[in-house]
């Protein structure tokens, strides 16, 4: 088995089983090279099936689908797909077969807000119509959220709308349920059950401790239903919120590809795997007996996450049912039942574990120790800048992008500095001429910067050499500026060291697709930045919290 992966190093890349890895571009950065890539591999004709797992892999596959030779890749058939990504779509599809749904209201702008609430109340889940949204060039994994009040609302939808259409509906107490199953062309061949013990983040997302269940007949039907209306062919899960006391559900979405859970499934015995490959290269499924109940399984590093959520009670509790110390205890003493497997550690294929369990104990001992290695080169960066006394005629601001960081300090400095220097401003992203973020558009514009009319630009040589002083954004960056033009070294600085108090303030990370108030902490962290690097005497027009 060969396996890909967009990060340099895939924990799969450890297992016995795995013959070699190879690296892609990452779809949500550059679409493109990606699909170039998967073009290569069809033409090598080296593989029998081809197995997109994520929907950041799936999504672009499904896009270009046309030009590919999509006989080898594992996916169900396009109108199919298309609907279950689309999750207002999704709804409509259940609803239209009778099955329970959280109450929805579709949002297209902020003038729906007034109806959603009437009907909804709170609080209220805020998805997004896609769980990976583009924009400016660049796809970006989109999140469930929450809100508990309007303000909390606006801000969230707000930011939401930026990506593509968003979803509003009731919060729904209950289990998380999935059913998994395979499917040839819209018969189901199997199914399985499994209930969600532990969700990060608490709130509700991929689960860290599992089990495997009874297949309720109710939620069974459900999945059957949509999965002969869809005639879908291939694997997918089925998810509901169930309340085994009243025995009510709601469908919350259709996964049409691998589930996070897969591992459990295996260990109780449903091989899901091997039954597609069977489906799509053999032409029919073999007899299997029903998936063993009771089986728990346990993605490690995710519920040390987990554990540390419940020790903070880091949710509202208006939403989450947060366990006690005895509730913590009891479920972690479930590493002692023979019922209990982990997601990755096995003795019979032991490093993939080996490796989780190096990179959980390397994490904690980087948060205990206050990350000492980054910390010290950080520090480093910051005595450089304090110590930096060359004159400065020309700046070139470096992120990745180009539509956010580094644009908002090229105008910000523009607006602040006038003519006294020349300012330019690059990214490492292929694309030119993309807008900035919407987002960081209207969180500039609160600090009077205008982005409005901005472009952005790819990093060139010419750039390079004619800046006195390169800033970047992270760590990062200056290391694959270094590669390409290991001479500019010595020119080359972060821009929140000059401002930073601490070396945990010198990175300024990349807010894209993340919540407003991060887009705000980070403009507010570029402007001190600058401020910084180039006092002056005259003082500029006020850059705090307008309206």
């Amino acid at each position: 088995m060969d396996v890909a992966s967009a990060a340099e190093h895939p924990i799969c890349a450890s297992s016995r089983h795995t013959r070699s890895c190879a690296r892609y571009p990452d779809p949500l950065k550059e679409e493109a090279g990606f699909i170039r890539w998967i073009e290569t591999q069809i033409e090598r004709e080296a593989y029998a099936l081809i197995l997109p797992v994520t929907e950041r892999t799936l999504v672009p596959l499904l896009h270009h689908r046309a030009k590919l030779d999509d006989r080898r890749i594992a996916m169900a058939p396009s109108e199919a797909l298309e609907q279950v990504l689309d999750k207002e779509r999704t709804v409509a599809l259940a609803e239209s077969l009778g099955i329970a749904v959280p109450a929805s209201v579709p949002v297209t702008s902020l003038d729906d807000l007034d109806r959603a609430e009437a009907a909804l109340g709170y609080p209220l889940v805020i998805k997004p119509s896609r769980s990976v949204g583009h924009g400016n060039g660049s796809g970006v994994q989109l999140t469930v959220s929450y809100a508990q009040d309007r303000d909390e609302l606006e801000k969230r939808v707000k930011h939401a709308l930026n990506h593509g259409g968003v979803i509003l509906q009731e919060y729904f107490r209950g289990d998380g349920v999935g059913i998994e199953l395979i499917a040839d062309r819209g018969e189901v061949r199997f199914a399985f059950q499994h209930r969600r013990l532990h969700e990060v983040p608490l709130t509700g997302g991929g689960s860290s401790l599992r089990c495997s269940e009874a297949i309720v007949p109710a939620l069974f039907e459900a999945a059957r239903a949509l999965a002969k209306a869809l005639n879908w062919h291939g694997v997918a899960m089925v998810e509901f919120k169930y309340a085994p006391q009243t025995g009510q559900f709601r469908l919350m979405e259709i996964n049409g590809r691998f589930w996070g859970s897969l591992p459990l499934a295996i260990a109780a015995g449903a091989d899901f795997p091997c039954m597609l490959y069977e489906l799509l290269c053999e032409g029919q499924i073999a007899e299997r007996p029903p998936a063993r109940e009771g089986v728990v399984c346990r993605q490690l590093g995710r519920d040390v996450d987990w554990t540390e959520h419940v020790l903070r009670r880091n949710a509202p509790t208006s939403l989450v049912n947060i366990p006690g110390w005895k509730e913590v205890l009891r479920d972690w003493a479930l590493v002692f039942s023979p019922r209990h497997h982990f997601d990755v550690q096995s003795l019979r294929d032991p490093r993939p574990g080996l490796v989780d369990i190096g990179r959980i104990v390397h994490k904690q001992l980087q948060r205990v120790t206050g990350r000492l290695h980054d910390r010290r080169q950080l520090k480093r960066q910051l005595q450089r800048a304090r110590q930096r006394r060359e004159p400065v005629r020309s700046v070139l601001f470096l992120c990745y992008g180009n539509i956010n960081r580094s644009a908002l300090a090229h105008a910000y400095a523009a607006r602040r500095n006038g003519e006294s220097m020349t300012l330019m401003s690059a990214g490492f992203h292929p694309q030119d001429g993309r807008p900035a973020d919407p987002v960081m558009v209207s969180t500039a514009a609160v600090r009077h910067v205008d982005l409005s009319a901005w472009r952005s630009h790819t990093l060139d040589a010419r750039m390079v050499a004619s800046a006195d002083l390169i800033l970047a954004m992270e760590q990062a960056h200056i290391d694959r500026l270094l590669a390409s033009y290991p001479q500019v070294a010595d020119k080359t600085f972060l821009l929140g060291a000059a401002g930073a108090h601490s070396p945990d303030q010198v990175e300024i990370p990349d807010p894209y697709g993340l919540a407003p108030e991060i887009y705000q902490g980070v403009c507010e962290q570029v402007i001190r930045s600058v401020d910084a690097w180039f006092p002056q005497d005259h003082p500029a027009p006020p850059s705090g919290t307008g309206h």
